[in-house]
């Protein structure tokens, strides 16, 4: 008994020493694995980049308040280990430090604090702190979140951002609400604070309306890249610093002049992202204009055809459409086909990779036809439930779908890439020279880059949402040339789907299976061991 005694001790110290040395060895040696489908822990190639290309020091400050709840004390944590692989990555070019800015007030700014008083209306409010002013001069500013201290509910003003500094630059993130795009957000910010130069988009809109519908293109553009407006009306001219161009939802059609200059400016190997309309629907009325651009011949010599008939699908947004009821008003969700929404985008472009849930509103087929000198994709289309309708259309949200006769034609695409070499739709004026003096040229001088979409409703405000504003800044990525960052802006965005298309009796069988499979199983299991325990007595002989 002594000796089981003994080698039960020996046991019990062997593994408690060997758990304490591989404890000490993990110190030296630390490795993990990420096994997420799209590595969202681990530093994607972009950033791992941008850091060894750090040639000057950045700094980066992260203001979070101390003991925060949960989740943000989630985000605080991933904060300080994405910032840690950073400074790693970039052999000490970047250094950060974490500040809880309730820490470092003075005692007047907690006597400050403590002097609470009420406005003509009644509401309290006190004066900003110099730690607060200091914060919001440079923009940071802090947000109420909701903890429960001492067993009640209460609202807790907390910090949350984050600055990066370089030289005399600087740039910031406000809140971070979520970490599915703080390396994104981080590594692009950083990108445009070191680079000497800053890429030129170039914007062409249809006039005033425009601008006021687009106000979060050119917000969001701007953030990253430096946005020129070019009136093609006006002067039928693109300014040689521009990198990149943007055509969206033209009213009017072009000018044969303003179509040479399009034409040329690609013709020198530089990116157009065409965005076109065959209607203008105002979204408040629902009343259709039709639209004439001018631009399908031109589009067709690069391979790329229009439709003219508008692309409705069964799997489609909603919306909310208010009916009165005797003295009610009720809102009440309505399907609307004219609005497809895409679970996810096609083929295997770094555009649209791991992007799901965009919205094509009122939009036409675009097809694109690939040479031996270019090549073709479709980057996204409708999906097999998806029909067309010829103009006039009729685009009322109260449309009574259970009187028609629908039958599904699709899938349609909606947005094409072309690139390689792409022939001039004035080669046949080759002879001609440009109105600024130089030679028309007949061909693409370099490979030269396009993307048409059927609709450029879907960059409007009113459909501006987080997949739209990821598809816009993937293609305009692509467009200039920087394509590393496509990959990480989508981390986090991808659903994990089985199959693209599951039947409602598989899904049904799946649903009810889990609700009701696992407790009568465990039921009937234990019904038969009650019955092999009965038969077992029943075998037993006094």
């Amino acid at each position: 008994m002594k000796t089981n005694r003994t080698n039960a001790t020996v046991l019990t110290l062997a593994v408690a020493g060997s758990l304490a040395l591989l404890n000490v060895l993990s110190v030296r040696a630390f490795a993990r694995a990420d096994l997420t489908q799209d590595k969202m822990y681990t530093l994607s190639a972009a950033s791992k980049d941008t850091m060894k290309g750090l040639t000057e020091d950045v700094t980066v400050t992260a203001y979070f308040t101390s003991e925060l709840p949960a989740p943000y004390s989630s985000n605080a944590r991933y904060v300080r280990d994405l910032l840690e692989e950073f400074r790693a990555a970039s052999k000490g070019k970047l250094n950060f430090e974490f500040l809880d800015p309730m820490a470092a007030e003075t005692e007047e700014d907690k006597a400050a604090k403590k002097d609470v008083k009420r406005d003509i209306f009644g509401r309290q409010f006190r004066e900003q702190t110099s730690m607060e002013k200091e914060l919001a001069a440079t923009g940071i500013q802090p947000v109420e979140i909701r903890v429960i201290e001492d067993d009640q509910q209460q609202t807790r003003r907390a910090y949350m951002g984050i600055v990066i500094k370089h030289q005399e630059k600087k740039e910031v993130i406000p809140v971070v609400q979520s970490t599915n795009t703080l390396e994104y957000d981080l590594t692009s910010l950083i990108r445009k604070l070191t680079r000497t130069k800053v890429p030129v988009l170039g914007l062409v809109l249809s006039g005033p309306d425009a601008q006021e519908k687009l106000q979060k293109v050119g917000a969001i553009l701007s953030q990253l890249y430096s946005v020129k407006p070019v009136d093609l009306a006006q002067a039928a001219t693109i300014p040689d610093d521009v990198d990149g161009l943007f055509i969206v939802g033209p009213r009017t059609p072009f000018s044969p002049a303003a179509q040479r200059a399009v034409d040329q400016f690609i013709m020198k190997g530089k990116s157009v992202a065409f965005f076109l309309d065959a209607v203008d629907v105002d979204i408040k009325t629902f009343e259709g204009t039709p639209v004439q651009h001018g631009l399908a011949p031109m589009l067709a010599s690069y391979g790329v055809t229009l439709g003219d008939s508008l692309v409705l699908d069964v799997k489609s947004a909603q919306l909310n459409i208010q009916e009165r009821r005797g003295f009610m008003v009720v809102s009440q969700p309505v399907p609307y086909p004219f609005i497809p929404m895409l679970e996810r985008l096609e083929g295997d472009s770094a555009i649209t990779a791991g992007i799901t849930g965009v919205t094509f509103p009122f939009a036409v087929s675009v097809s694109a036809q690939g040479t031996a000198t270019r090549t073709a994709k479709v980057l996204a289309q409708s999906s097999a439930k998806s029909w067309l309708e010829k103009a006039p259309f009729n685009t009322d949200p109260r449309r009574d779908w259970r009187n028609e006769t629908i039958t599904p034609t699709g899938a349609y695409p909606l947005m094409v890439e072309v690139s390689g070499k792409i022939p001039s739709h004035f080669a046949a004026d080759a002879a001609t020279s440009n109105p600024d003096g130089s030679q028309l040229l007949p061909e693409s001088q370099q490979d030269a880059r396009i993307i048409v979409a059927g609709t450029s409703a879907l960059l409007e405000d009113d459909f501006m949402a987080r997949a739209n504003q990821a598809l816009l800044l993937n293609v305009t990525d692509w467009m200039l040339l920087d394509p590393a960052l496509l990959a990480m802006r989508a981390r986090g965005m991808t659903d994990a789907l089985l199959k693209p298309e599951v039947p409602e009796t598989t899904r049904n069988i799946v649903k009810y299976g889990n609700a009701l499979g696992v407790p009568l199983a465990l039921a009937l299991l234990g019904v038969l061991r009650w019955r092999m325990r009965e038969s077992s007595r029943a075998t037993v002989t006094v």
